[in-house]
């Protein structure tokens, strides 16, 4: 049995989820782009062996799409590269309402490699947009304008405001982790999230302050998904065993605000073994009901 197809990270974004009190990418120009069981897939380098053990682990572009009835669409395209020894990760977002464009916005972030942890994020959207930097002991966010067009590069957008917050105290060893959006759904692949009941705190920085949010594997299934191959222009089905994570505020008084600006819980579905997004489910504001966003195409 297979769920409606409702694809589309571009809806956070779009939206003005992460606009306005989000998280932030990098110097460079920002460009674009079921059933039950337990268990994981594998992922492999090109083309045969993409075949053979899927492209979750070697993908390089993911684009989603999200439909709510007639009123509503998303698009969300995610690029990830290789850059002077740190990991890149880009998107792009757009979002219509009634066929009206509603939002459009880019994000970047700049990855350690070797631990999946920020350096810096940016996020661009309209006229303002936000830069966060992480350092060793907490992290700044400067809010950013474009000196000319929107649309130009990030070098192109000046800063007129600065502020700084400490990581959150731990009783544990070490400094909490704290992550932009994005950057957390690179990071899922080194959680220890395996099966049912593994569970997690993963902080979140905004705009004012980091955020504590709670992951947690509620269900591992097997399934099958249906997607563009972008290497080939075909469209393919592949089994894929996948888990379903519960992302909540695991802060008290936080419940409204949910992960990526949602409201409440938000349920993310991820390839079991390498974590790659699949689909995320939940409220958006200003959309009626729950909002599907789906893995369209895979390259």
């Amino acid at each position: 049995m297979k769920r409606s197809r409702i694809s589309g990270m571009a809806v956070w974004a779009s939206l003005g989820l992460l606009g306005a009190g989000g998280v932030a990418a990098s110097a460079d120009t920002i460009r674009a782009s079921s059933e039950t069981a337990t268990g994981a897939a594998g992922g492999g380098p090109s083309s045969g062996a993409r075949d053979a053990a899927g492209p979750w682990s070697s993908w390089k572009r993911l684009r989603f799409e999200a439909r709510q009835m007639l009123i509503f669409a998303g698009h969300v395209q995610m690029d990830r590269r290789d850059k002077a020894g740190k990991e890149v990760l880009e998107t792009e977002t757009r979002a219509t309402l009634f066929g009206a464009e509603l939002a459009h916005s880019r994000t970047m972030t700049r990855l350690d490699p070797s631990t999946g942890e920020p350096f810096e994020f940016y996020e661009l959207s309209g006229k303002r947009g936000r830069r966060y930097t992480f350092g060793p002991d907490g992290y700044s966010v400067e809010k950013l304008r474009p000196k000319n067009s929107p649309d130009a590069p990030v070098e192109k957008w000046e800063s007129y405001s600065r502020s700084q917050f400490p990581y959150p105290a731990s009783d544990a060893p070490g400094t909490p982790r704290v992550f932009d959006y994005y950057g957390m759904l690179l990071y899922l692949k080194r959680a220890k999230l395996r099966q049912p009941g593994d569970e997690i705190v993963l902080y979140v920085a905004t705009s004012h302050g980091p955020e504590p949010y709670r992951i947690r594997v509620s269900e591992a299934r097997r399934s099958e998904r249906t997607f563009e191959d972008l290497s080939t222009g075909e469209t393919k089905t592949v089994p894929v065993r996948e888990l379903r994570l519960r992302v909540s505020p695991a802060k008290p008084g936080q419940d409204d605000e949910g992960f990526m600006k949602m409201e409440g819980e938000t349920e993310i579905w991820v390839e079991a073994d390498t974590r790659t997004l699949l689909e995320i489910d939940g409220k958006i504001r200003k959309v009626p009901g729950r909002v599907e966003i789906q893995l369209a195409a895979i390259g």
